[in-house]
């Protein structure tokens, strides 16, 4: 197996559970239920980091594609509800497009 899948695989996990800690901090600039659903939301790109990204790399890099493609509707979510600045989807949209486009990479592979 090319080392490199796994090293993109490990890194493409850190940035969604690190992107998890992000969420956290949009949510809270909310108060009440809407903060308490903002953090809820908030950790779940990391747990799907841990439970889905697993197996074989082919499955994982497909899991975690998901998980980023989820995490661009849950920026999208907090955007909506103003807890993000005015530029975020634009970059998010971006760097969303770029780690699928790498993850494509491990994905075709298999």
């Amino acid at each position: 197996m090319y080392r490199g899948t796994y090293v993109s695989l490990t890194y493409g996990v850190v940035i969604l559970s690190f992107m998890s800690g992000v969420l956290w901090g949009f949510a809270t600039k909310a108060k009440g239920a809407k903060a308490a659903l903002g953090y809820a939301l908030s950790v779940v790109p990391a747990l799907w980091a841990f439970f889905m990204v697993n197996g074989d790399p082919g499955n994982a890099a497909v899991n975690l594609a998901a998980g980023f493609a989820g995490l661009l509707m849950l920026d999208y979510f907090f955007a909506l509800q103003g807890l993000a600045p005015a530029w975020w989807m634009r970059l998010r949209v971006l760097l969303t497009a770029v780690v699928l486009a790498c993850l494509a990479v491990p994905i075709l592979l298999e």
